[in-house]
């Protein structure tokens, strides 16, 4: 059982390794990304229809629709919160991304929400299932949960 100093030292090492993995992305370092990822991982993106199932078709999708077009230029990570219990931990937060328009000032990217279960595997923690989704997408910027269910009943 893992005692609170045991707890908040892997927060900390899992917060740094997810960080060491979203510097060397915003960077266009696809392998940089993979590299925290099980071989088992799982992982969900909201512009997919499907969940994918392991780290090479992972690899493979991000190589083909994201190789070359990543450059964000600052991130903030928000509401950072990891839950651990034994060999699994659970990090969740908002990921606030800038990046440069056309005329060459610094704007807010796309907000998201991440949810990622790590597992301890060989004395390193890697993530086995990551879920990205929009933190409130614009197609529902003036619309409240209320709303939204109001509007599908």
């Amino acid at each position: 059982m893992l005692t609170t100093t045991d707890s908040a030292a892997t927060a900390a090492e899992i917060t740094a390794t997810e960080r060491a993995a979203l510097e060397r992305w915003n960077r266009g370092d696809i392998a940089g990304l993979l590299a925290i990822y099980a071989d088992d991982v799982t992982f969900f993106d909201p512009i997919t229809e499907k969940r994918f199932d392991g780290k090479q078709v992972v690899a493979d999708y991000f190589y083909r629709f994201y190789a070359g077009k990543i450059n964000i230029l600052r991130y903030e990570i928000l509401n950072p919160q990891v839950i651990v219990e034994g060999e699994l931990a659970v990090l969740s937060y908002n990921l606030k991304n800038y990046v440069r328009a056309a005329d060459g000032i610094e704007k807010p990217g796309t907000p998201w929400n991440s949810t990622q279960v790590y597992r301890r595997i060989d004395n390193r923690w890697r993530a086995v299932h990551v879920h990205w989704s929009f933190t409130k997408h614009p197609a529902f910027q003036n619309m409240s949960p209320e709303a939204f269910e109001s509007a599908n009943t």
